[in-house]
């Protein structure tokens, strides 16, 4: 149930004009979905390896994103109260795009080192170069780290006069 209420305030703080009890009916329903698929299918064990996999695959560039923004470009300091205004007026901004791009370079590059159970998820560079070994986290941490830090010119930071408040 707290899955359920949590993905439906999730989706109300991304903007979707939604009320709260509509889409938790939404999300319950899909949840139930996804459930009767994995209690249906032929193995229960390769469903669940297929799950996990996909949930690999992009975890891991955005966790090389906001693990570079925060240990290495805002050394651990975010002006949190920064985070509840309004985009026009943060200044933190609307969409980081160095954060995007970066984070597409990473899922590319989980991708290509990628090996599991999907076909569709199987890089060629896993399959032909390293034998079906499956580096996919390390690659989308590294790539999407590196690109973000690499574009941190584009990246939305704080202004002085935050930056400094948050400092004291």
């Amino acid at each position: 149930m707290l899955n359920v209420y949590s993905a439906a305030l999730a989706a109300l703080s991304a903007g979707l004009k939604l009320s709260r009890f509509w889409l938790t009916v939404i999300v319950g329903v899909a949840g139930y979905l996804v459930t009767l698929y994995f209690i249906f299918a032929p193995s229960f064990a390769k469903a669940f390896d297929h799950w996990m996999i996909s949930l690999l695959l992009w975890m891991s560039p955005w966790a090389g994103v906001v693990l570079a923004d925060f240990f290495i470009k805002r050394k651990g300091k975010i002006e949190v109260a920064e985070l509840y205004r309004s985009p026009e007026s943060s200044a933190y901004g609307d969409i980081n795009w160095a954060g995007m791009i970066a984070f597409f370079a990473g899922l590319v590059a989980g991708w290509l080192v990628q090996d599991g159970l999907v076909s569709a998820l199987q890089g060629p560079i896993s399959i032909y170069l390293l034998g079906g070994a499956d580096l996919s986290w390390l690659f989308g941490i590294g790539v999407a780290g590196l690109v973000y830090l690499g574009l941190g010119k584009f990246a939305t930071s704080p202004t002085p006069a935050v930056a400094s408040r948050a400092g004291s």
